[in-house]
């Protein structure tokens, strides 16, 4: 995939704005393959794609190196109850503008966002949570270095090289 290099953007999502904005696009393309593996995965790429090509993350919290790969613990937690069944709601967390609790997304204004998760959602829609999974577990990905390094989490910095490694391959 090649990606444009795009100016630094100051916003840093909640994981489940990113996921929110995943399930809103499988829903308008009728996308119905939307398990909690699937999501992880999701916003894992997304989350490389954009430190690859605008040098900042997608998401403000740290993947970690679970056994069935890269994870973030609180999307897990929010998903989980659908085990293997594909997600029919949306996340919610608390709005930081009201303090109520709601389903939050991306703002379609974020432009620079957009332009990043348009080609990771054309490029991943059409794989199964397992093939993406696969993905991740092959050797010298970010989330294989970490394991052998018996680290809890995933360094944005490995997951930023791989990517712009799958960049520079325009894999």
């Amino acid at each position: 995939m090649t990606l444009p290099n795009l100016p630094p953007q100051s916003f840093v999502y909640k994981p489940s704005w990113v996921a929110n904005t995943f399930i809103w696009r499988a829903a308008e393309d009728k996308v119905y393959d939307i398990d909690p593996l699937k999501i992880q995965k999701l916003v894992y790429c997304m989350h490389g794609w954009r430190l690859a090509t605008a040098g900042i993350p997608a998401v403000g919290e740290n993947f970690e190196a679970w056994p069935n790969g890269p994870v973030l613990a609180n999307l897990y937690h929010k998903f989980k109850h659908y085990r293997w069944n594909t997600i029919t709601e949306y996340a919610t967390d608390v709005d930081p503008a009201t303090g109520e609790v709601k389903a939050l997304m991306v703002p379609r204004s974020d432009e620079q966002f957009f332009a990043v998760f348009d080609r990771v959602w054309t490029k991943y829609k059409g794989l199964s949570g397992k093939q993406l999974s696969d993905l991740t577990h092959q050797q010298g990905t970010p989330w294989s270095l970490a394991r052998e390094r018996g680290q809890q989490y995933i360094y944005n910095e490995d997951i930023q090289r791989h990517f712009v490694e799958l960049a520079t391959k325009n894999v």
